[in-house]
């Protein structure tokens, strides 16, 4: 029963990283950004109390704090000043969200099938560690291409922040005692990076009008 919760909230982090990246429609993007950040903090509560570690849930308070507080009002600040639909990506709406799709179903099941030659550990074979890992790597991959796809400043926020929370799960799953120090250290950067980028992309909204971020290399002039 424990382990099922387990499961089903990396398939509800992976529902909300597909709808998060192809969502036009930045608040509503915020959002399901929103909903996965939460979905995160229930997993590594719930794997705090599976696996009786408490230090677990200093570790799950200050993400709660980062990524389900400070990082979505950061973004929701930002949206509100810029026009609500994104800047168009380089992929249509109806070709990415059947690439994405087929890839975060495949790359599940394919990384569920091979996780032993990834983390050769005991542990990593069973459930939900195995789910668990495999959503990890799935959604650092789907980060990546969020990353590689789109121009607008809060997707590539949101690929950014995909790409950390892969991360995170994988420590989650294979270091989980991890120094508290250590992880908050990663989320303080984390989140100043997504507060630099954003700032210096509503200074490119100001400038062009835009807010593609490839004009970024424009500022210079």
């Amino acid at each position: 029963m424990e382990s099922n919760i387990l499961i089903t909230l990396s398939l509800a982090i992976l529902l909300t990283s597909l709808l998060a990246i192809e969502t036009r429609n930045l608040r509503t993007a915020t959002i399901f950004y929103l909903i996965h950040s939460i979905f995160l903090f229930l997993i590594i509560v719930s794997y705090a109390y599976i696996m009786k570690n408490p230090t677990l849930y200093l570790w799950g308070l200050t993400c709660f704090i980062t990524k389900v507080v400070i990082i979505p009002l950061i973004i929701w600040h930002y949206v509100k000043r810029v026009p609500k639909i994104e800047y168009r990506p380089f992929i249509g709406f109806a070709v990415s969200i059947f690439i994405v799709t087929v890839l975060t179903i495949s790359l599940f099941n394919l990384f569920q099938q091979v996780i032993d030659f990834l983390a050769p550990t005991e542990e990593s074979t069973q459930e939900p560690i195995r789910s668990l890992l495999a959503s990890a790597f799935t959604i650092f991959l789907i980060g990546l291409y969020c990353l590689i796809t789109r121009k607008d400043a809060v997707k590539t926020v949101i690929g950014l922040a995909f790409l950390e929370n892969g991360v995170h799960l994988v420590l989650l799953s294979l270091v989980p005692n991890l120094s508290e120090t250590t992880m908050i250290g990663i989320l303080t950067n984390v989140t100043v990076i997504i507060f630099v980028l954003l700032y210096l992309s509503r200074t490119i909204y100001e400038v062009f009008g835009s807010t593609d971020t490839t004009k970024l290399s424009e500022l210079k002039y």
